[in-house]
């Protein structure tokens, strides 16, 4: 039907639907009460010139946060949806099936179902916007970065060209792990997307991590380990430490040094060294 459908034409369209779904035509069925009651809101409303302009103004959204049921069925006389088919004007009934005693609550969605293509000009409808897309990518980071955490770069192809995003390597990453930066994707409609960063672990040359302990090998001859000794052992934070190795120590031996190893809830791990023969 034509958005500019004449009063009498709006009405017909709305009688015979309104004889469709009427409660008396279909007892017992709680579809048909609630569908009566959306065409007797549309009928209220289209049928006024001056809701019926208001609504052209405001919208489906706006028109139904702005009028209540007291609002919607002012001046309302709902013998006139039923002119011409001869079915029963029981104004009790009605009334309070419609809410006509001038209750506060009603559903302004059942409004929409029955405005559509009934002669309504509708006002602009307000849709969530759509959420950009997430975006993964790898990233390589250092076995050091991994496990004392870090901030890299991360650039990447977008709808606004290249975009570098900031990443954070939580102290403890492990290889495969997934780190997420919010927010981070531009879009061009809507919120932005989120950046997905799957961290890819360089492998270290003279370092390994087995669960909270960091492992590495020194070599010492055989006489600092007959004798004894307390080589400077370099860790994987770039720092040294002093290791007590006691006399008659043999090659294959793994010494701890506690608190130079993985950070976790209850604190660092253990730099476990190998000691081997040096040729």
């Amino acid at each position: 039907m034509s958005p500019d459908a004449d009063l009498e034409t709006l009405k017909k369209a709305y009688r015979l639907l309104a004889v469709r779904w009427h409660p008396d035509r279909n007892p017992g069925s709680q579809m048909a009460e609630d569908r009566f009651k959306s065409v007797a809101e549309a009928y209220a409303v289209l049928s006024d010139p001056k809701k019926r302009s208001r609504y052209d103004e405001l919208g489906h959204e706006g028109f139904g946060g702005e009028f209540g049921p007291k609002d919607i069925f002012e001046g309302f006389d709902p013998s006139d949806l039923f002119k011409e088919f001869g079915l029963p004007d029981d104004r009790e009934t009605l009334s309070k099936l419609l809410d006509l005693s001038g209750g506060d609550e009603h559903d302004p969605a059942r409004l929409l179902d029955f405005f559509s293509g009934f002669g309504q000009k509708q006002g602009p409808r307000r849709r969530p916007p759509l959420a950009g897309k997430d975006l993964s990518l790898p990233l390589a980071v250092s076995l050091r970065e991994a496990v004392f955490g870090a901030f890299k770069a991360a650039a990447f192809n977008s709808a606004r060209g290249v975009v570098k995003a900031m990443v954070r390597i939580p102290p403890g990453t492990r290889d495969g792990d997934v780190v997420t930066v919010p927010g981070s994707v531009p879009s061009p409609k809507g919120p932005p997307g989120d950046l997905k960063v799957l961290v890819n672990v360089t492998p270290d040359t003279d370092f390994t991590v087995r669960g909270q302990d960091i492992l590495t090998t020194i070599r010492l001859s055989g006489a600092e380990l007959a004798s004894g000794c307390a080589p400077t052992v370099p860790t994987l934070d770039g720092k040294t430490l002093r290791l007590a190795v006691p006399a008659g120590t043999l090659p294959g031996a793994r010494l701890k040094a506690a608190g130079h190893g993985v950070p976790g809830r209850a604190g660092k791990g253990s730099l476990i060294v190998t000691i081997q023969l040096s040729g």
